[in-house]
């Protein structure tokens, strides 16, 4: 080989390399957008079609969310009684974005008192004010004076943050298929029957409300974070909870900051989580996998209600 052939292959070379390069980082740039679009319209398929939920994905920087635990009257029918709730809201600025059956409340909030709620709704609004002008209304009041007890609380919701949660999991999804970390799914069952006798009640209760929680159940979540001990014990829970919850394709579906609009409790977070039905929310706490991270759980204080979606009924 010439000179001049020596130097023109030494010049060529450096920039192949970069081309080939570059096509590289192309092709996985367009394959993790691939990726997040398809984890976009997956979580919204879910969200729509399981949950029914119909929070839309972006929403102005003012608007007002509202969640409103009800108590029925005794023998009244909670569907019925939401359904009324709906119809008194139409005309209104309320868009209902979630409604759920109430089944149990596992966790009860030493500020709120023990609640046997019938149902939770969800609803936003324009602004914080055109939710105060709505709650003054006497249609709006006549329609809650049906409920034995209501208890409303605000909270915002940032559409980006919410946007970004199915992306985040789809994240931790990847790094776990690359880190070939083992799978939490099937769940085994824990063999304690002291574990076993003490949340056998549940199960039952759940399984009472197949009809509308086959596909989906959703944990409301008001939140008050503990002591620096607390906090980190329940950083290590979520974070195992999101580990599985990024395998298995559910998680949350609202944070929100809380906003108080009645009585002087103090909540930091709000949370509406998705699982995928009421036999896997069954399997999942009779198994050895969340009983092994259950008492890592700690908060300041908390009231969890389980909830089957009902809005498509309405």
């Amino acid at each position: 080989m010439t000179r001049q052939g020596r130097c023109t292959l030494r010049d060529t070379l450096p920039g192949t390399v970069e081309k080939a390069a570059l096509a590289g980082l192309l092709v996985l740039a367009n394959a993790a957008a691939a990726a997040a679009l398809w984890q976009h319209r997956r979580y919204l398929r879910v969200r729509r079609t399981v949950v029914h939920d119909d929070q839309p994905i972006y929403h102005s920087r003012g608007a007002f969310h509202v969640l409103t635990f009800l108590r029925a009257s005794p023998g009244a029918d909670t569907v019925s009684e939401v359904r009324a709730l709906r119809r008194a809201t139409e005309g209104s600025q309320a868009g209902w974005i979630y409604a759920g059956k109430a089944v149990v409340t596992p966790h009860h909030s030493a500020q709120i008192g023990e609640k046997d709620w019938s149902a939770v709704v969800l609803l936003q609004y324009p602004s914080r004010v055109a939710y105060e002008r709505h709650a003054e209304s006497a249609e709006l009041r006549a329609a809650l004076g049906r409920f034995e007890e209501v208890y409303v609380q605000g909270f915002r919701r940032s559409s980006l943050v919410s946007a970004m949660i199915p992306q985040l999991l789809l994240a931790m999804r990847a790094a776990q298929i690359v880190g070939r970390r083992p799978s939490h799914f099937p769940l085994r069952r824990t063999q304690s029957q002291d574990v076993l006798s003490r949340v056998e009640q549940l199960p039952h209760r759940l399984r009472e409300e197949v009809e509308f929680g086959t596909h989906a159940i959703v944990i409301v979540n008001l939140i008050q974070q503990g002591t620096r001990e607390q906090r980190s014990a329940n950083r290590r829970y979520t974070m195992s909870m999101l580990s599985a919850m990024a395998e298995g394709g559910y998680g949350p579906l609202h944070i929100g900051r809380p906003v108080r609009v009645e009585r002087n409790y103090e909540f930091d977070a709000v949370a509406l989580v998705y699982y995928p039905g009421v036999e896997f929310f069954v399997d999942l706490i009779q198994s050895e996998y969340f009983q092994a991270i259950f008492g890592d759980k700690q908060l300041g204080d908390t009231q969890a209600v389980i909830t089957v979606p009902i809005l498509d009924r309405l």
